[in-house]
Formats: C-alpha cells, structure tokens, sequence
C-alpha cells in the first residue's frame, strides 16, 4: 500500500470512529463551529506533542544516567 493510500486509510478510520461515537457524519449545516473545533484539536495535538517529546527526552536523559 503507497503513502498516500496509508494516509487515507488512516483518515477514513477516524472518520468512522467519529461516526459511531456521535452517531452521526461530519454535519455540513452549520450546526458545528468548524473553525473553533480545528483550533481547539490543534491546542491538544500541541500539548500531546509537547508532553511526547518530553518523555522521550527523559527517557534519553535516564539512558544517559545508565551509562
């Protein structure tokens, strides 16, 4: 399966996994303030890639001490 293909897939999976937790498709009348749910998900994607990359730097830092 190429990049592209793989990404899909990956899109469609949480498309689905969307649809069964609210019981609904992506609404595309104006119920949703798409703008402020993209802003929000983008603040969490930034504290779960902070909080990633610091576990990763402790691990490092323990690796080092181990030495």
């Amino acid at each position: 399966m190429n990049s592209n293909k793989m990404i899909l897939a990956l899109i469609e999976h949480r498309l689905a996994v969307g649809a069964k937790e609210y019981k609904a498709e992506v609404p595309l009348d104006g119920s949703r303030d798409h703008k402020m749910d993209a802003l929000e998900e983008a603040l969490d994607l930034a504290v779960y890639i902070a909080a990633e990359l610091l576990e990763m730097q402790l691990d490092k830092q323990e690796e080092k001490k181990e030495k």
